[in-house]
C-alpha cells in the first residue's frame, strides 16, 4: 500500500511540473499561442500576468497566429542573450528586475529571410515565464 502511495505521489507531481505554463520561455509563448486560438482567456491571462498592453487582446493575438499559419507552422525558439545586440542586452538588463529571456517566432518555411518576426520578453516570476513585452522587428535589427 505505502509503494502505491509513493508510486501516485511521483506521478502526480510529474504530472504538475509537466503541466507547468512557464516551463521555458519558448514553451510560454507557445501555450500562450495555443490559448488564444482556443479562446481560453484564463490560460491567456496567466502568460500574459499583468501586461497591461496584452490584457483583454485575446482576439488580436488569435489572429496574428492565424495569419502566420498556425502554431505548427512557426518556430519557437529562446535566443541566447550572447546572440542579441550588446545595446538591446543592455536595455533589456536595466528594464527587468527579474530574470528575462527573448523568444522569436518565426515561420518554419520562409521565403523571405527579411522579413519581420515576433520578439517575446518574457520574465521570470516565481518559476514561471511571464510577458514582459512584446514586438514585431527584422532579425538583424535585434541579432548579431
Amino acid at each position: 500500500m505505502k509503494k502505491l502511495l509513493y508510486v501516485l505521489m511521483a506521478g502526480l507531481v510529474l504530472l504538475t511540473s509537466a503541466c507547468s505554463i512557464g516551463s521555458s520561455p519558448d514553451k510560454a509563448v507557445e501555450a500562450l499561442y495555443k490559448a488564444a486560438l482556443k479562446n481560453d482567456e484564463e490560460t491567456y491571462n496567466n502568460i500574459v500576468g499583468g501586461n497591461s498592453d496584452l490584457v483583454g487582446s485575446i482576439d488580436m493575438v488569435a489572429g496574428m497566429v492565424r495569419e502566420m499559419g498556425g502554431v505548427e507552422k512557426l518556430n519557437f525558439e529562446t535566443i541566447k542573450k550572447k546572440n542579441l545586440l550588446k545595446e538591446i542586452e543592455e536595455d533589456l538588463d536595466e528594464q527587468y528586475q527579474n530574470p528575462w529571456e527573448v523568444v522569436m517566432v518565426s515561420p518554419k518555411k520562409s521565403e523571405d529571410e527579411d522579413e519581420e518576426v515576433v520578439f517575446w520578453i518574457m520574465e521570470k516570476d516565481d518559476g514561471d515565464y511571464l510577458v514582459g513585452e512584446v514586438d514585431t522587428d527584422y532579425k538583424d535589427d535585434v541579432l548579431k
